[in-house]
């Protein structure tokens, strides 16, 4: 009976040993960049908003658990390679291997910069079969940039952690060597940076703020909400006319560009706004109430 509860214990222990831990790391993505030094490749993606992490290490060699010395020698066929674990949410697949390709020289073997050697052939290597083809078609694209293209598009066999000196080595030797630039880093910082979403909110123009922004090379949408009669008598020049009774419909027509940016006017400024608030309601973002027509001092088209 002792016997059988030791073996349940241990059946136990093995299944919570096998089952996915459930931490901040669910959801991540894991994809695998060999660029030669893994130094530089590393602090590039670290630089990323939306890579969590960026772990130097050795890919795809015959040997396990090697060594610095052992993958120098070129015996082990290991990579000098960065695993990147990243949010899919905040940085594209497609954006970390445009990146990456943007930093290394896709056209020599074994070489990246002044570093020689089979540690430092280029690859991408995957660990997703659909995260596969994408990189594929992505290679596809960049091969007919260049007269070669000798970059390993491959699935990860095997990675294992470098030493520990080698990890964020430009973090602790802030000028020591590395083959990639700082316009390389600088592009790592502006990947994947998402655009802030356009808000429809109610914003107010004078007509001499208008006018300064027009005379200053702004090309705005000028709408005048009034009947058609009394446009005919006198609108700023380049307006059109979408009756207030009707403006809805005609938007939706006439002002498919929803982030435009509109300059919006009536005979008053309690119409003006009213429009301006219908427009807003149906997600015009960049849309300003210029108030009435009887405050505009300029001259007017008829």
């Amino acid at each position: 009976m002792r016997q059988l509860s030791a073996l349940l214990i241990l059946i136990l222990m093995l299944s919570l040993m096998a089952a996915p831990a459930l931490s901040e790391a669910e959801g991540m993505k894991t994809i695998y960049f060999a660029g030669g030094c893994f130094w530089g490749v590393e602090h590039m993606m670290e630089l990323v908003p939306g890579v969590k992490d960026a772990v130097s290490g050795y890919a795809n060699g015959t040997v396990d658990n090697p060594d610095y010395g052992q993958v120098v020698s070129g015996s082990t066929g290991h990579r000098e390679t960065v695993k990147v674990t990243y949010d899919p949410e905040l940085v594209k697949l497609e954006e970390l291997t445009e990146l990456f390709f943007s930093a290394i020289d896709p056209t020599v073997k074994n070489r990246q910069g002044n570093d020689v050697g089979s540690q430092y052939q280029t690859g991408v290597y995957y660990a997703d079969e659909a995260d596969g083809e994408i990189i594929q078609a992505l290679a596809e694209a960049e091969k007919r940039k260049h007269s070669a293209f000798v970059v390993e598009i491959e699935p990860i066999r095997n990675f294992w952690e470098a030493e520990e000196y080698h990890q964020d080595y430009l973090i602790k030797n802030p000028g020591g060597y590395c083959h990639l630039t700082r316009e390389d880093f600088d592009r790592a910082t502006a990947t994947g940076l998402a655009e802030t979403p356009k808000v429809a909110v109610y914003r107010r123009i004078s007509p001499q703020e208008a006018k300064a922004a027009i005379d200053a090379g702004e090309n705005p949408v000028i709408v005048d909400v009034r009947e058609p009669f009394e446009f005919v008598q006198g609108h700023i020049p380049g307006a059109i006319n979408l009756p207030l009774g009707d403006l809805s419909r005609s938007a939706v027509e006439q002002l498919p560009d929803k982030d435009a940016l509109i300059y919006l006017y009536c005979r008053s400024g309690s119409r003006s706004a009213s429009g301006a608030y219908e427009l807003i309601q149906m997600g015009y973002t960049n849309l300003h109430d210029l108030g009435g027509i009887i405050d505009w001092p300029y001259e007017v088209s008829r």
